[in-house]
């Protein structure tokens, strides 16, 4: 259980700090992951423990997830929500592999669907405080790209 409140406080640290010292690409971030965490913790407690089988409730979280992390990465006016959408794709694919190879040992299932959260968590947090230097230094930092190109006077 160490492992789980030391999670959960990286989790909120990282969230935390996204919400007081980033933009909303962050923030939007930062509601996905502390979502995520709490629609995670209340599936049932024995099953997921197991990792017997492709646990379907956990990979539809995730799934849910990963849609909400690639529209954030299409609008974001910034790289690093692309890696971590990047690397929610491979948490997906993780179970993707269970569900192909269902005799891939448990420990490992587990190891890999699970870890993967603590760079994500970095880049939140590493993305927050860039955002907070571009601020300091530039005065403005925009969040979101736009929808479509301005289109110029051409006369």
């Amino acid at each position: 259980m160490t492992h789980v409140m030391l999670f959960n406080l990286l989790l909120f640290g990282a969230c935390g700090y996204a919400f007081w010292a980033g933009g909303a690409p962050e923030r939007w971030t930062a509601a996905v992951f502390v979502l995520g965490g709490i629609a995670t913790s209340v599936l049932p407690f024995q099953q997921r423990l197991s990792y017997h089988s492709v646990f379907w409730p956990l990979l539809s979280v995730d799934a849910a997830m990963l849609v909400v992390l690639i529209g954030i990465a299409l609008r974001a006016n910034r790289f690093w929500p692309l890696y971590v959408s990047a690397l929610h794709l491979i948490t997906i694919a993780i179970h993707g592999v269970k569900a192909f190879q269902p005799d891939l040992v448990p420990w490992m299932y587990a190891g890999a669907s699970s870890k993967i959260a603590y760079p994500m968590l970095m880049l939140l947090a590493i993305g927050a405080w860039r955002h907070r230097h571009r601020l300091n230094r530039f005065g403005s930092d925009r969040d979101w790209s736009p929808l479509r190109k301005p289109e110029y006077d051409r006369s």
